[in-house]
C-alpha cells in the first residue's frame, strides 16, 4: 500500500478537494444565523435534532464495519458526540427519540449507508468532516450561550466537546491520520465521501432556512 503522493498527506488533500464545499456549507444563511446566536431555542434545538440523526448514522456505520476496517480505529470513543447531542436536546426540553429526519439529514443517511456497503473506507472521510467541525463549534458555542441564554453544559455540549483541550485534540488526530497509509482509491474515497458530508450539511441548513 502506497501512501497519497499529495503534499502534506491526506489531511491535506482533504482540506484542499473539499474547500469549495468547506465555504459553501459554512456560508449558508443558516449557518451564519446560528453563528450569530441569532436563532431562537427550538431553531437550534431543530439543528441539534438533525446534526444527532446524522451523527448517529455514521456512529453506528462505523460499528458495524470497524472490524474489517482497521483505518477506522482513528475513531476514538470520545468522538462519539451523538451522546452529547441527546443531553444538549434534553437540556432545552426535546426529547431525541422524537426526532425525524428532514430531507437533508436523510439524504446524508443514505450516503453513509451506502458507504458502508460499498466503501468502509470512505466514513473516514464523512468522520473528518464533522470532527473537524468541533474547531469552528466553539466560536458558535459562544454565541450560543450569549444569544440564547444557554449555560455552559446545558445545551452547549456538542459544540465544545473538549473545551480547552480541542486543538490538542485535533492536533493529535491530525498526526494519527497522517501516520497511516492510505492507497490512493481509499485517498479518493474519503475525498469523495467528505465531499458528501458536507453537501449534505449545506442541505440541512437548506432544510431549517425557512425558519432561521
Amino acid at each position: 500500500m502506497t501512501t497519497t503522493t499529495v503534499p502534506g498527506g491526506i489531511m491535506e488533500r482533504l482540506r484542499a478537494e473539499t474547500a469549495e464545499r468547506h465555504k459553501r456549507a459554512e456560508e449558508h444563511r443558516f449557518q451564519r444565523t446560528l453563528l450569530s446566536g441569532r436563532l431562537t431555542r427550538e431553531q437550534y434545538a431543530a439543528w441539534l435534532g438533525q446534526m444527532l440523526v446524522v451523527h448517529r448514522a455514521l456512529e453506528s456505520a462505523i460499528d458495524g464495519v470497524r472490524p474489517a476496517c482497521a483505518a477506522l480505529g482513528v475513531v476514538t470513543d470520545a468522538q462519539r458526540h451523538s451522546r452529547n447531542l441527546e443531553a444538549d436536546l434534553r437540556s432545552l426540553g426535546a426529547e431525541p427519540s422524537a426526532v425525524e429526519p428532514l430531507a437533508g439529514a436523510a439524504w446524508l443517511c443514505g450516503r453513509i449507508e451506502r458507504a458502508e456497503r460499498e466503501e468502509p473506507i470512505a466514513l473516514l472521510g464523512m468522520h473528518y468532516v464533522l470532527e473537524g467541525s468541533m474547531n469552528g463549534n466553539k466560536f458558535i458555542a459562544m454565541a450560543v450561550r450569549k444569544g440564547m441564554d444557554v449555560r455552559p453544559g446545558e445545551g452547549d455540549r456538542y459544540l465544545d466537546p473538549y473545551g480547552e483541550g480541542q486543538r490538542a485534540v485535533w492536533a493529535a488526530w491530525k498526526a494519527e491520520m497522517g501516520d497511516r497509509a492510505f492507497s490512493p482509491s481509499e485517498v479518493d474515497a474519503m475525498v469523495r465521501a467528505a465531499c458528501d458530508m458536507f453537501d449534505g450539511v449545506s442541505k440541512i441548513s437548506e432544510d431549517l432556512k425557512p425558519s432561521a
